[in-house]
């Protein structure tokens, strides 16, 4: 190991802090960095570097940085004033390069940072909770189909109870249902809210603001209900703090419950979602299913006493469900695994069992287009400050014949670039609260710019040196280097070092907006390619009708009455959607199955009407039958015939739940859930349809009529019912709503990035124009035309587009496919994708060179060779 004083920190940080620090203080601050870095290096050494950085950075503000004279070259008051006075005049002198160089700055920043504010919501989700570093949860793997694996948040009872007892690393344990939609009345009033089944422990794991109430005895009575803000202003007004509480309400027309709190409304920054709290300890004893170690019941949360044990517990618990449910009939093959919970909004994605991702995703995504969009609006800067070097080159001159340093220069151009990205953020920062209603509609967010917090100041500060540095260090390094002789004359030659920058810069413009037009094509491709597969059934004009348990109970009836509409073809109910089966077992068995073989299997519970109404296709066998007594009998997808192994699974033995039957015929595949997902193995039985949750309806015509007729006949089978519906057609859609709202920002953000990277070749077309200014005169002197003159200014560029495309290629190919391999099921990568790409980036770069090349072709020679 290195000695200390053998550690060199970076250099750069180092020079920047010698050049601001005070002489003064310099030698025992760079000392005491020196000591910090050499002790962070021992335990990683970029760590080290960038804590240095940012150490350095934080030290330059006022009592620390040098104080600044005339006398060595730096900038003071008198001269700050004649920079203002030059930006000034030049502003108003070259309105039209002021107007671009504005424009690309003003649309780099108010992107950029529109995206960051989506950004800073997305990673903040969950952040709020007070124990949330110390907040885990339990997910289960299931063995699926003998390949792959699934992984749910539906854990079983016992194994939270387990964790209570026997695990000292655990603190408190907290088990929490699937979100429940109930109707809570009081007197005349009702209404539908989702909420919650929770152990008390939940009050205090979580940090929900409480309003009314006791964390710790609000849920201990089982007849307690807690409810939020606006549950309780909806039954009490807004004196709801001196009535609410002891009040009784009534949940689904049977269960009584008397409120022991209020919460305040969960906001947007929490992934649960919920109107009521009720104790799970009420729906244990109606449900004592959930006492048994092969099924998933309820999520389970722990924290833990310290973090540095959820490698030991996740080992622990690993096998437990083995451990205890061996020998038992529902046994399966299931393991165990913890997951931050903070962590679960963003990587919510898991693979055989592993996390892959997740929102986390497109989170990076749209990062990066951020950034993206941020440094060509910074190129565009450099480009056309390149462009207009000749128009100052004079005054460079003067300022270095009255003994001008070129450091002084330097901060000159550094100034004006500081300044106009300040003047840039101004006026960004009255679009983004002019623009964040309309992307708040769109991204179903509720986002805002916070100008009381510190960070936000810190966000402004940091954009404004990072543009303004970044766009004026270029010119601020080039234009003192220009020789008095030539400065004086305008006559500047740059090296073709400068000049292979500049056009190395607009391939990575055009680079940029290529890879982005490539993924969007991908995407959009995706999306319609899954929109439009044939799933197995019959999704259009089906429509799926919620039902509340009295409608259940009476499915008979309603069925009767509905299937007497107009332009309904059939009616069935069901446990729930066809494209959402969240049922599933591991206790299945059937004849020749192997004792080692377990299976998670999914269960969908519905009439004999089904698959009639969803026209699922029947393979082998047959549909249930109201004349056979088919309540026993059950139906297979292949992938469940596959599964068991069955040549020929017609009038196989077949049991699940202690359902004992026989397989009467097997369905064509489809898809349960959306296509991220691979098939799973499905049964199809009828035993109890008084359990369905939905009553799905085919129609032939005229569904909005149709719908109005079954509000009517519904609530009058149930008092007080509220027509709950949706299109499965669109619900499937819905599935993919964050696909579609990334497709649609970054279809946004395309051609934002077309249009930056666009002003950056219009400045570079127009130096260009400026420095062959005398070539053309000379050439149109000689008889050249005009569409000769456009095509010779225009082919350098012609090759720099093509290059760009070049570039574009593989880095578009690598990311679509990654981002496809998130499919099950996807679409194909076309090269003509990539060719339609490359075509429209090659047209709109080459109109916008053939614009200011044509404007330089049509210029007078007299103009250009009036000093020959």
């Amino acid at each position: 190991m290195s000695s200390s004083s053998e550690i060199s920190p970076p250099k750069l940080p180092t020079r920047f802090l010698r050049w601001f620090c005070n002489p003064n203080l310099i030698e025992d601050v760079e000392g005491d960095l020196s000591e910090l870095y050499a002790e962070r290096f021992t335990e990683s050494q970029p760590k080290a570097k960038l804590k240095y950085l940012l150490d350095v950075l934080l030290l330059f503000r006022p009592g620390i940085i040098k104080n600044i004279e005339l006398k060595n070259g730096l900038i003071h008051t008198a001269m700050i004033k004649n920079y203002l006075k030059i930006i000034f005049r030049n502003a108003l002198r070259y309105k039209g390069f002021t107007t671009l160089n504005l424009l690309g700055l003003i649309v780099g920043i108010t992107t950029s940072t529109t995206i960051f504010l989506w950004v800073n919501d997305e990673v903040s989700i969950d952040k709020f909770h007070v124990e949330g570093d110390r907040i885990y949860q339990l997910f289960r793997n299931m063995k699926q189909s003998g390949r792959e694996v699934r992984t749910t948040f539906t854990v079983p009872k016992p194994a939270a109870d387990l964790m209570r007892e026997e695990y000292p690393e655990v603190d408190q344990v907290a088990q929490v249902s699937w979100p429940i939609e109930t109707r809570l009345e009081l007197e005349d009033d009702r209404t539908d809210e989702v909420g919650f089944y929770v152990t008390p422990s939940f009050l205090s794991m979580f940090s929900f603001e409480l309003l009314e109430g006791d964390r710790q005895t609000s849920l201990a009575d089982l007849s307690s209900i807690m409810i939020s803000r606006s549950v309780a202003e909806k039954f009490f007004g807004s004196g709801w703090k001196d009535t609410a509480l002891g009040q009784t309400l009534t949940l689904d027309d049977e269960q009584k419950a008397t409120v022991t709190g209020v919460f305040e409304n969960v906001g947007d920054n929490s992934s649960l979602q919920f109107d009521w709290l009720l104790p799970a300890e009420v729906y244990y004893k109606e449900n004592t299913w959930v006492d048994d170690w092969g099924n998933g019941s309820f999520r389970v949360y722990f924290t833990l006493r310290d973090q540095q044990n959820a490698p030991i517990v996740g080992e622990r618990i690993k096998n437990s469900i083995k451990e205890y449910a061996a020998g038992q009939d529902n046994a399966g093959d299931e393991e165990l695994i913890l997951h931050k919970f903070q962590d679960y909004y963003l990587y919510s994605n898991f693979k055989n069992g592993v996390i892959d991702g997740g929102r986390i995703e497109y989170v990076k995504i749209l990062t990066a287009i951020a950034l993206l969009i941020l440094i060509i609006a910074c190129i565009n800067f450099t480009n056309l400050a390149t462009a207009r070097s000749s128009r100052r080159s004079k005054e460079v001159g003067l300022r270095k014949v009255m003994g001008a340093h070129k450091s002084s220069i330097g901060n000159q151009f550094l100034f004006e670039s500081v300044l106009t990205a300040t003047f840039a953020m101004g006026i960004s920062l009255v679009l983004i609260q002019l623009i964040l209603p309309y992307f708040n509609q769109m991204v179903d967010k509720n986002l805002f710019m916070d100008f009381s917090s510190l960070s936000t100041w810190i966000y402004i500060l940091g954009i404004i040196l990072i543009v303004g540095l970044l766009s004026g260090s270029y010119p601020a390094l080039l234009l003192p280097r220009f020789k008095i002789v030539n400065s004086l004359k305008g006559v500047v030659r740059q090296s073709s070092g400068a000049a292979m920058m500049r056009k190395g810069l607009v391939v990575f413009q055009f680079a940029i907006s290529t890879f982005l037009i490539i993924s969007i094509s991908v995407v959009y491709k995706q999306l319609n390619y899954v929109l439009d597969k044939d799933l197995g059934l019959n999704k259009t004009n089906l429509i799926s009708v919620s039902l509340n348990y009295e409608l259940g109970e009476r499915w008979e009836t309603l069925k009767d009455e509905i299937g007497k509409i107009p332009y309904v073809k059939n009616v069935s109910v069901a446990a729930g959607n066809p494209l959402e089966t969240n049922w599933s077992t591991s206790s299945a068995s059937w004849e020749g199955k192997d004792p080692n073989a377990d299976y998670e299997i999914n269960i969908m519970l519905t009439d004999k009407s089904f698959i009639e109404t969803t026209e699922i296709q029947i393979l082998q066998g047959r549909d249930f039958s109201s004349d056979l007594g088919d309540s026993t009998s059950f139906l297979i997808n292949e992938v469940a015939a596959e599964v068991m192994g069955f040549d020929d699974p017609i009038n196989k033995k077949l049991s699940f739940w202690g359902i004992e039957g026989r397989v009467i015929g097997v369905i064509k595949n489809y898809h349960m859930q959306d296509l991220h997902e691979s098939i799973s193995p499905l049964i199809i039985s009828c035993f109890n349809p008084a359990q369905s949750g939905v009553a799905l309806v085919r129609v032939s015509d005229n569904p909005s009529e149709v719908l109005v007729k079954i509000e009517e006949i519904l609530t009058s089978l149930s008092s007080g019912y509220e027509l709950d519906y949706n299109y499965v057609d669109e619900a499937y859609a819905e599935n993919y709503s964050t696909e579609f709202l990334i497709s649609n920002l970054v279809k946004i953000f395309v051609c934002i990035s077309i249009f930056l990277s666009c002003l950056g070749l219009f400045g570079l077309s127009a130096f260009t124009a400026e420095q062959r200014s005398k070539e053309i005169g000379v050439r149109k002197v000689h008889g050249a035309s005009v569409r000769h003159l456009v095509l010779l200014l225009s082919k350098d560029y012609s090759i720099l587009m093509i290059f760009a495309f070049i570039l574009a290629i593989p880095f578009g190919y690598y990311y679509a496919q990654q981002w496809l391999d998130g499919f099950e099921f996807r679409t194909t990568i076309s090269p003509f994708l990539f060719v339609v790409a490359g075509l429209i980036t090659f047209i709109i770069g080459a109109l916008t060179v053939s614009f200011k090349s044509y404007q330089a072709a049509r210029i007078n020679p007299v103009k250009t060779l009036k000093d020959e």
